[in-house]
């Protein structure tokens, strides 16, 4: 059967156990001409052979849900680019299409924004974060996917207040990492505050004063795998560090400066903006037209993954096999080919046009039309009643 071959008995599991024949046997049976349904025990109606229509109802169930899922009602996840336009305080997104067509940048937020830049998804929570400098805020917005397609957005709801932020992140437990840089440091609102509204942030890392070796000068971009923080910074990266990488420690808000556990994964360029981290890798945009991946352990080196751009800043994975980076001059936003094996240079293809292309985040909502499926529990949980109950 279907389900049999979805989950198949291992080949060395041991038989399967004899069982009495009053489990075997259907019960409320009149005749011994009436057929068996199988092993469990399924109430019988007073007429030969027909189960209760509690139970027709609840074995025709599964077997829909299971037929659904067989014959493909699972739809592959929708991706929409969301991006950031700092000179007007706009946001605007586009679906991206598996075809690779150039698309048009639909408008999401055109109001309650002076100067938005980077911004991240949290995907587990369905929000959209933007960091917007003016404003000195960081901010979320709860998205959400429209029967037609379209993308919408919620009310502004504060994360961090009087800040002035460029940058921002947002790992897989929902804490929330930003960079400032007028006074050298990284910034964390924890999950929990997220959710109590607390938005008074806790410095994560900072810089140290009269320390020779620096670590983090005016960062820009940031990123997060669950257990590190990485950031490029905006001053004198040949001598402190383009790219920093350090543990994101037991009590942030303890923390005094990250020259003691900080790691310098990269001092090719004086000046970095945007990072993203892909596949092991750290993508990061330099001040004109090149962008440069370097590995997230420490143990590579940097190379030139395109230099095809004019002014590239925010940039963004999707999860799959591409990089999308804004290009602030170009007015757009391109997608860049993630390497098979080790890093090397690719070509870029523009997928989208918007003026002043600043951050870039990817959204991914998931259809499926397996709606039914979400009662399986209900439905085991009424069959195994109505097994006791016979029983």
């Amino acid at each position: 059967s279907s389900l049999q071959r979805l989950f198949p008995r291992p080949a060395d599991a041991p038989a399967p156990r004899e069982l009495p024949a009053s489990v075997i046997e259907p019960r409320g049976v009149l005749s011994d001409s009436c057929p068996s349904y199988g092993r469990l025990p399924v109430p019988a109606a007073t007429s030969c052979g027909l189960p209760s229509t509690m139970a027709v109802a609840l074995w025709a169930t599964l077997l829909l849900c299971a037929a659904d899922f067989c014959l493909g009602g699972y739809t592959p996840p929708t991706k929409y680019l969301i991006v950031s336009n700092a000179k007007n305080g706009s946001i605007g997104y586009v679906r991206l299409s598996r075809e690779g067509n150039l698309s048009e940048v639909t408008v999401l937020i055109d109001r309650d924004l002076v100067h938005p830049q980077g911004i991240a998804v949290d995907q587990k929570r369905q929000l959209l974060l933007i960091a917007d400098s003016e404003l000195r805020k960081v901010v979320s917005y709860g998205l959400t996917v429209h029967e037609d397609g379209t993308l919408g957005v919620d009310e502004q709801t504060p994360v961090a207040e009087d800040i002035s932020s460029r940058w921002v992140a947002v790992d897989g437990p929902g804490n929330v990492f930003f960079t400032d840089e007028d006074n050298s440091k990284v910034w964390k609102i924890s999950a929990e505050q997220v959710l109590d509204g607390d938005t008074k942030p806790r410095p994560v890392f900072a810089e140290v004063k009269g320390d020779g070796a620096g670590s983090i000068l005016a960062p820009g971009g940031v990123a997060t795998d669950n257990f590190h923080i990485f950031w490029t910074n905006k001053e004198q990266g040949k001598e402190v560090g383009t790219v920093m990488k350090a543990l994101q420690g037991p009590d942030p808000s303890n923390a005094t400066g990250a020259a003691l556990n900080s790691q310098a994964l990269a001092k090719n360029v004086p000046k970095a903006y945007g990072l993203c981290l892909a596949m092991g890798n750290l993508y990061y945009t330099g001040t004109e037209k090149n962008v440069y991946a370097v590995p997230a352990k420490g143990d590579g080196d940097v190379v030139t993954v395109t230099s095809e751009l004019s002014n590239p800043r925010g940039c963004a994975w999707d999860g799959e096999s591409k990089i999308y980076i804004a290009d602030r001059s170009a007015d757009g936003i391109f997608a860049l080919p993630l390497p098979s094996l080790s890093l090397e240079e690719a070509k870029v293809t523009r997928v989208a046009r918007f003026d002043g292309a600043f951050g870039v985040a990817v959204f991914s909502s998931a259809r499926s039309s397996l709606a039914g499926c979400a009662l399986l529990p209900l439905v085991l949980a009424c069959i195994m009643a109505a097994a006791s109950t016979a029983a």
